[in-house]
């Protein structure tokens, strides 16, 4: 296993374990489905201004939030089309992992925080062989129900 595959493995195991250790909790909410309004920004370390955010609109079912998906990969990645794992819901906490099969596989590791409302978080992404990191930063917000 490579160095930044170390660790990516290490970063989501102390999150997971930092999240497992809170235990859920009344006050937290999770995300209410919906119609939302995502701001989806890509940033690469050291670069500056790789490209503009990218607004999107999106339905978040509660098959989406019971499965992860509802805060999946949302710009055009590699990543989108590989497995997500690990999925952890903590109260105002989402973790997971995404995992690409084969050799010089992908990876990433994605932690979001979420009111009933809004959402915003992180998947830090690996890109495998290529040995390029990227991050897509997501801000949620629902503007309604869906159609």
């Amino acid at each position: 296993m490579k160095g930044h595959q170390r660790q990516l493995l290490t970063a989501l195991t102390s999150v997971i374990a930092a999240l497992a250790a809170t235990g859920p909790t009344a006050a937290d909410p999770f995300l209410s489905p919906g119609l939302y309004q995502v701001e989806v920004r890509i940033t690469l370390p050291n670069v500056q201004d790789v490209a503009a955010p990218v607004v999107v609109t999106r339905c978040v079912s509660p098959a989406d939030l019971e499965s992860g998906k509802a805060f999946f990969v949302l710009s055009d990645n590699p990543l989108r089309n590989c497995g997500l794992l690990d999925y952890l819901v903590n109260g105002g906490a989402v973790s997971y992992r995404i995992a690409c099969p084969g050799p010089n596989r992908g990876m990433a590791v994605a932690v979001f925080e979420t009111t009933a409302t809004t959402y915003r978080g992180s998947i830090k992404m690996n890109m495998g062989g290529k040995n390029m990191t990227m991050s897509e930063t997501q801000v949620g917000k629902r503007i309604g129900s869906c159609p």
